[in-house]
């Protein structure tokens, strides 16, 4: 005796991938235009709470786990189409954290650099023949170094801001546009 409530087979790729929080809403996006459906995340209980669900820290590691029919129609453009989704999402990661990254490493060579001018200094005054004002002077210029790294930061952050703000937008698109091509591949 047949069951009339029977299901097709349907064979299943599974994919698990980890997002910071501030990213989980994009990435499931993403990745349901390229037949994957959610079946668990660590973070958000429903991806429509993501709107009302404040995260506390923008940095925590969350856990997507997706599923998605092996057999598709057009998977080889679909799958094309996820990798260059996948590049374009890593490239605006990087787009997004290099300003950060360039003011940092500015704002280190600066404090480096009065470092090494109060060392200097150090040893101008700690030498068998003390010279006074040239140590203090070039302690002076060290402690100089050192207070402008904060400053430099900035200055360096806010300037790569302004430079990466239209390829972040470009990425985005890129992004965007992979996500619709992959959407109407699978219709």
């Amino acid at each position: 005796m047949k069951n009339s409530e029977t299901k097709d087979f349907v064979a299943y790729e599974y994919l698990s991938i980890n997002v910071t929080s501030e990213k989980e809403a994009l990435y499931i996006d993403c990745y349901e235009n390229f037949g994957w459906k959610l079946t668990s995340s660590n973070g958000l209980v429903d991806k429509e709470d993501y709107y009302i669900n404040n995260h506390v820290n923008n940095n925590q590691l969350i856990n997507l786990k997706f599923k998605r029919n092996r057999k598709m129609p057009n998977k080889a453009k679909v799958v094309t189409l996820q990798k260059k989704c996948e590049n374009g999402l890593k490239e605006l990661t990087r787009l997004e954290r290099e300003p950060n990254s360039k003011g940092s490493i500015y704002a280190v060579i600066t404090s480096i650099i009065g470092t090494i001018f109060l060392a200097i200094s150090v040893f101008c005054i700690t030498a068998q023949n003390p010279l006074y004002i040239i140590g203090a002077l070039v302690g002076i210029i060290g402690l100089i170094g050192w207070f402008l790294a904060y400053p430099v930061y900035k200055k360096v952050k806010t300037k790569q801001e302004v430079i990466n703000t239209p390829l972040i937008e470009e990425q985005y698109n890129a992004i965007y546009d992979c996500c619709e091509q992959a959407q109407k591949a699978l219709n």
